[in-house]
């Protein structure tokens, strides 16, 4: 962890929230106590006992009517991306620009052109299919962005879910796409590479 960055006080609605404070221009430093959503916390590795998080989870995405049965909210929970459980001590979530060493993982948030631009980017050299896993729309920003991207290596974008949009506030017209920190200079090359179809699209607006 950062020796020059304290924790942060005050308690936080979600790890989601975090996300868009940060983009925000908010550097947080945060302990599982300060992230109100525990199911995110559980994802994200801080707690040494998941089971009983994830059984309310379950409960919860059913509850208010996620899902037509709690079977089907299982399903879509227990078989997520989680990191290992205990391990994690703090998440520092800052804007990219503050942090010195490469972080491990960079979201983005953008509207669906710009998520298109981004994905165009990651997949600019290597061409074909691109999976891009959802958890059903129940760990969008815990799990689908930040969690899978620092297993798997791969980028990933998430349309978020009741919980994370409640608790983020996040422009209903804005998604949230999570990459290894690795790639970023990578993607910023390609969008460069691009910049003729941009242009194209850009003109095109323009002149209609």
């Amino acid at each position: 962890m950062p020796a020059d960055v304290p924790f942060s006080e005050g308690d936080f609605k979600s790890y989601c929230q975090a996300l868009v404070l940060a983009g925000e221009g908010r550097t947080l430093l945060l302990e599982k106590e300060r992230m109100g959503c525990k199911l995110g916390t559980a994802v994200l590795g801080f707690e040494k006992d998941m089971e009983a998080y994830l059984d309310d989870g379950v409960l919860e995405k059913y509850g208010v009517g996620l899902f037509g049965s709690e079977e089907a909210s299982a399903e879509t929970i227990l078989k997520s991306t989680y990191l290992e459980q205990g391990k994690t001590q703090a998440a520092l979530i800052a804007p990219l620009s503050s942090f010195q060493e490469t972080p491990q993982v960079v979201v983005f948030t953008a509207d669906s052109e710009q998520v298109m631009w981004l994905l165009y980017a990651v997949n600019y050299v290597r061409g074909g299919r691109m999976e891009l896993p959802q958890s059903g729309g129940a760990l969008g920003g815990c799990s689908d962005i930040t969690a899978l991207p620092l297993l798997e290596g791969i980028a990933n974008v998430t349309f978020l879910g009741l919980g994370c949009r409640l608790k983020a506030a996040i422009d209903g017209c804005h998604l949230l796409m999570g990459t290894p920190g690795t790639t970023v200079q990578t993607i910023h090359t390609h969008v460069l590479d691009m910049a003729k179809p941009i242009a194209m699209l850009k003109n095109a607006r323009s002149t209609a």
